[in-house]
């Protein structure tokens, strides 16, 4: 549960409260008890209500209840007057103070049930504003994590308020220290483990550790810090180890892999060598091929999307690019189980039976154009229709100083700010300008996506009711 503030508790004017005594800040649970020992049914930082039934004719031990509670780790009472007692006994008000425990007054005039709803209700608001603000720390993550192991461990670092670093048993990848504190030697020791991580805790900081990698190339990311981790911290750094896993043991770094990559940059340059030949009839003896295109929303998600082909057999290869990549694989292995639970994310064109010669820069161009229109989770037959004519010379120059005053003064503005505003109106477009469509690929409300199209019409100045405007940007956005 989110924690409250007594302080705040005590400002809701509705409620009519008095705090008396001053003890721990805040608390994180709230019920009532009218028993003279609730200690067996307490949780530790709880605000325990009562009337003070269990103590009419025998205040005395108001001081043994207050001792009791805070041995509990109790950290407040709210004590009801009006009933058994007119006013809070001095009693009790004492007892609070030596065992530095918060006591409020609550009037006969408000019920508890009104104060646990108001508690309630807060800590709602607090956890979505928690789950809210994790979301936008996932999405700087993300980020991050497309410039390298460095800037995600750095942003990482801002994001938490803490130390962090990723070492294996032998060697640090990456350090960032924050109030001179370093996470590096637990970062190493852990790696050292065989363990899954953990995390640790004392009176002067809290650690965690996350391990990842095959036996032999084992990594683990440390995060250290004064502060005790809560839940959306700890799902936070689950994320970010994710990420590192993926940077560290990324497809694309396994020899497998750049050999591919290599064949399929030798071909679009237009090389002709004997061993291209070769390279291209370990995919298929006949020398046919299936040409995919994919892309992700983030290359993080293309990352765990390629990480499915690894054990792909016969051999495959990949030429990965930010988000996207062109994939050259045996005929009739281009199939929708290839990307398992990742296909929902992801935008796929096929061409089916080619021969390896036909790869050109025209047509890897096409296939990427083709495979950026289709919406979200879409896997579409490349056809010989699509505009080919994007890669004929002079059409990509233009193209591209249309688009510098359009679709990439919104990259422009994504990056400086932290929006989505290119993302969103390639949704809106790709989806036939329909809101509700744009709003469920993007997992945001309707009038989000209707005020993120009207800051794109005031940044380019263009009229998204216009369906000639329309199809320009959509041009734009899928080509680029």
């Amino acid at each position: 549960m989110r924690e409250i503030s007594f302080r705040w508790l005590s400002n809701q004017r509705s409620l009519n409260l008095h705090l008396i005594v001053e003890g721990p800040s805040h608390f994180d649970t709230i019920h009532s008890s009218e028993l003279s020992d609730p200690t067996e049914f307490t949780t530790p930082s709880a605000l325990i209500l009562t009337l003070g039934l269990a103590f009419e004719g025998n205040e005395e031990n108001f001081e043994h209840y207050a001792a009791s509670l805070a041995a509990a780790g109790v950290h407040g009472i709210g004590f009801g007057t009006g009933l058994a007692f007119t006013q809070v006994p001095q009693v009790l008000v004492d007892a609070c103070r030596r065992h530095h425990l918060t006591l409020i007054e609550v009037p006969r005039a408000t019920r508890f049930i009104a104060i646990m709803s108001a508690v309630s209700q807060e800590q709602a608001r607090l956890n979505n504003n928690a789950q809210f603000a994790l979301h936008r720390q996932q999405e700087r993550l993300n980020k991050a994590a497309a410039d390298g192991i460095g800037a995600l461990i750095a942003q990482s670092s801002r994001e938490l308020g803490a130390a962090v670093a990723v070492a294996s048993a032998s060697t640090t990848v990456s350090r960032v220290d924050h109030g001179g504190r370093s996470a590096e030697a637990a970062a190493r020791e852990a790696a050292e483990q065989t363990g899954r991580g953990a995390g640790t805790s004392t009176s002067t900081g809290a650690t965690i550790t996350s391990i990842f990698g095959p036996t032999g190339r084992r990594f683990a990311v440390a995060v250290t810090r004064t502060e005790k981790f809560d839940s959306y911290a700890r799902a936070l750094i689950r994320h970010l180890a994710g990420l590192a896993s993926l940077l560290l043991d990324h497809p694309d770094t396994t020899a497998h892999t750049i050999l591919g990559a290599l064949a399929l940059d030798a071909q679009l340059a237009s090389l002709d060598t004997p061993a291209l030949q070769a390279a291209f009839h370990m995919v298929d003896h006949h020398g046919a091929i299936d040409l995919v295109h994919i892309v992700a929303p983030s290359p993080s998600r293309l990352a765990r999307a390629l990480a499915n082909l690894d054990k792909a057999e016969p051999p495959l290869f990949v030429r990965p690019d930010h988000d996207s990549a062109l994939i050259a694989l045996p005929p009739g292995a281009a199939q929708d189980e290839l990307w398992s639970k990742h296909a929902r994310y992801l935008r796929v064109t096929v061409l089916r039976n080619a021969q390896w010669q036909e790869l050109s820069p025209t047509l890897a161009a096409s296939l990427a154009a083709h495979a950026r229109s289709l919406p979200m989770g879409a896997v579409s037959q490349y056809s010989s229709e699509a505009p080919t004519w994007l890669a004929e010379p002079g059409v990509p120059e233009a193209l591209g100083s249309r688009r510098a005053r359009t679709v990439g003064l919104l990259a422009a503005h994504d990056a400086r700010h932290g929006t989505e505003l290119a993302k969103t109106l390639r949704a809106f477009l790709v989806g036939n300008a329909n809101l509700a469509a744009a709003s469920a690929e993007l997992s945001v409300h309707r009038h989000t996506v209707r005020a993120r199209l009207d800051k794109v019409e005031k940044l380019c100045g263009v009229d998204l009711s216009n369906p000639v405007t329309r199809a320009e940007l959509l041009l734009l956005s899928v080509s680029g």
